[in-house]
């Protein structure tokens, strides 16, 4: 392995990224990681083809190729350490939009405080790539938000479950918060409410998506996530 590979470090701050935004969700911060993300070199594992890549699988059925911002950061994986190079993360890009929809985009540091970078090449096959959605776990959920959010569900009688995800659509550079609710009543009465409860602790710069659950939406939050909220 070369001196170079055992020295890099592309220098985003990936760490400190993830804890800033644990503390207070801000889009712009994501979107300013990725864009300076655009121009930089990875560290990339991969067997004995540079592009056959071990894929890592995110549990929800969305596969993504892991690139890691320093060998630091790659000591901490469990894969072979025998077969890596340093690629720009065009040539990623390339290889999620050659995959044909296989792959789904890429980890950043996964065995660490990682971020996913899901871009439109990622879903090449779709016909209308900015339509689609892509629901995930989300790596951190500021916990003044959760907390927020249980307390008032505790206080509504017909708040039966409630779960926080991330959502990306396909044209989307990052991922925002998602809220889903299994609820009764009107969402244009609700949706009002609940924000109201979580303005005090949603800074500057941050949003919150909210849907009324139905059973597929539901039953897609349960897969991915436990429950933020359940009634007794």
């Amino acid at each position: 392995m070369s001196t170079d590979i055992l020295n890099f470090d592309n220098g985003l701050e990936v760490d400190a990224t993830v804890d800033q935004l644990a503390e207070k969700y801000d889009e712009e911060t994501i979107r300013n990681f990725f864009m300076k993300a655009e121009n930089t070199n990875f560290l990339v594992p991969h067997r004995d083809a540079v592009n056959v890549i071990p894929l890592f699988n995110s549990g929800d059925g969305l596969k993504l190729i892991p690139a890691f911002s320093s060998y630091a950061a790659f000591e901490k994986s469990p894969l072979p350490k025998d077969k890596v190079s340093i690629m720009h993360l065009d040539k990623i890009k390339d290889i999620v939009k050659n995959s044909g929809g296989a792959i789904g985009g890429i980890i950043i540091n996964p065995h660490g405080k990682s971020l996913v970078f899901r871009h439109k090449d990622a879903d090449v096959q779709k016909p209308n790539p900015n339509s689609e959605v892509k629901l995930m776990k989300p790596a951190f959920v500021p916990e003044e938000i959760t907390t927020a959010l249980r307390e008032y569900f505790s206080s509504i009688e017909k708040v039966y479950s409630a779960y926080v995800l991330w959502a990306q659509k396909g044209g989307e550079l990052a991922p925002h918060l998602f809220l889903v609710v299994d609820f009764d009543g009107a969402k244009e009465e609700f949706f009002p409410k609940v924000a109201e409860a979580i303005k005090p602790v949603l800074k500057s710069g941050g949003s919150i998506e909210m849907a009324k659950a139905d059973f597929k939406l539901l039953k897609t939050a349960e897969k991915l996530v436990k429950p933020l909220y359940k009634k007794p």
